[in-house]
């Protein structure tokens, strides 16, 4: 894989971003992260510059990538997915199945408490076991998400990074693209992906078969056409294209 390409013809391109460990480095803990503040600079610019056709793409929840951008505020994909808000404001959510989801929050939550350093995370629609601060427990969490999620052939388990996640949808960061680009302003536009980790492959998958441009940030197998190295990087890529566009 190379180093990301320049782009032009703003008119082109639709842009869809995931956010932690693509557009800030990931923190020990989801409340920790840092917003980088030449990041909501590029996006506005950039979402400026393409008419509208910019798009987090995210595993947290739309309130959240809300708050971490304001006052920008973007189309997103939120919780892989499972909610989506498109550029005319208008928001839709995936079925999921809550009741089984409340029991395995139950369970998971005694297990945090009897292992500190553990963090359950609790989104609309996902739950994500975060072993950041004990890496030693990491087949125990995997394990264990694995048990509980075996009997309910609805849900996802993704394994990302010092995360498990289970999704009570069937929803992912493709199918989410999938509908975007069939709305204006991203429609008839070529897709652009960048994210990092492992639920991003499901949006590395579609944007490919749309004929677009992906790229990983950071190591690891990846189906992106293209690599960039870490965060920093990434952000300098995205302002750069973001003041060419600018001038255009």
């Amino acid at each position: 894989m190379d180093f990301l390409p320049s782009l032009s013809n703003v008119g082109a391109y639709a842009f869809f971003l995931d956010f932690d460990g693509t557009l800030t480095e990931i923190a020990d803990t989801p409340t920790a992260v840092v917003v980088d503040p030449r990041m909501p600079a590029a996006l506005a610019s950039l979402s400026a510059s393409t008419g509208g056709a910019v798009a987090i793409v995210t595993g947290r929840e739309i309130g959240t990538i809300d708050r971490l951008l304001s006052p920008l505020r973007l189309p997103v994909a939120g919780v892989h997915g499972y909610e989506l808000r498109d550029a005319g404001g208008f928001r839709l959510t995936e079925a999921s199945d809550e009741a089984a989801g409340a029991r395995i929050e139950s369970l998971l939550a005694e297990f945090v408490a009897q292992n500190p350093g553990l963090l359950l995370e609790k989104k609309r629609g996902a739950l994500a076991l975060h072993y950041r601060l004990r890496p030693e427990l990491e087949a125990l969490c995997l394990a264990l998400v694995r048990e509980l999620a075996d009997p309910l052939p609805g849900f996802i388990l993704t394994h990302g990074k010092m995360v498990v996640e289970l999704r009570l949808h069937r929803a992912t960061k493709g199918t989410a693209i999938g509908l975007f680009m069939q709305q204006q302003p991203f429609q008839g536009r070529v897709p652009f992906f960048a994210g990092d980790d492992a639920t991003d492959e499901d949006a590395m998958i579609v944007v490919n078969a749309l004929g677009g441009i992906t790229a990983k940030v950071g190591p690891g197998e990846s189906a992106a056409q293209y690599r960039v190295p870490d965060v920093p990087s990434f952000l300098s890529w995205l302002s750069a294209t973001a003041d060419t566009f600018e001038g255009l």
